[in-house]
């Protein structure tokens, strides 16, 4: 019995017939575990970006508007979500005007605390600014959440000096 199953044992390390295919067996997986993450990792960057996008659109535009306050962020909203001042289609999935806020702050004295930098070149020390943000749950294509990680939600702002009203 111990014979025999040593005159196997020789068979097959002589034969290398098979090590490709075992050695695709292996590496499969890896490989695809990696392409999907790398996927997935890009359609995060990709939301990412839309919804920075967006939200620099809106606070452009609040900026500069010269209407009153409630239909330019109305306006405002729509122009971040679809990237038109009224209709479309949203930019990304999901994303609606009501995830979307618009605050307008009074900046006092006009100059970074961390860095004394002078965040807006103004004669006066009162600089009005608006700020746009939006917080989106990303959904995507599920790998995320099946390695166990969670719901990641994409946070985003940005904001602008005020030129017009």
């Amino acid at each position: 019995m111990l014979t025999a199953l040593k005159q196997i044992i020789r068979r097959f390390k002589r034969d290398d017939q098979g090590t490709a295919l075992v050695e695709m067996a292996i590496t499969t997986p890896f490989v695809l575990l990696l392409s999907a993450g790398v996927f997935e990792f890009s359609n995060i960057l990709n939301t990412r970006m839309l919804l920075d996008a967006g939200v620099k659109d809106a606070a452009r535009y609040m900026a500069r508007c010269s209407s009153d306050w409630a239909t330019c962020s109305g306006l405002a909203k729509n122009l971040a979500v679809s990237g038109t001042i009224t209709g479309g289609s949203a930019r990304v999935t999901g994303w609606t005007v009501n995830q979307v806020s618009i605050t307008k702050s009074l900046s006092t004295p006009a100059i970074d605390a961390a860095t004394g930098t002078e965040l807006y070149l103004s004669p006066t020390t009162n600089v009005d600014v608006v700020q746009v943000s939006t917080s989106y749950p990303y959904t995507g294509v599920g790998l995320w959440s099946y390695l166990g990680f969670g719901q990641i939600t994409l946070t985003v702002f940005h904001q602008e000096r005020v030129f017009g009203w």
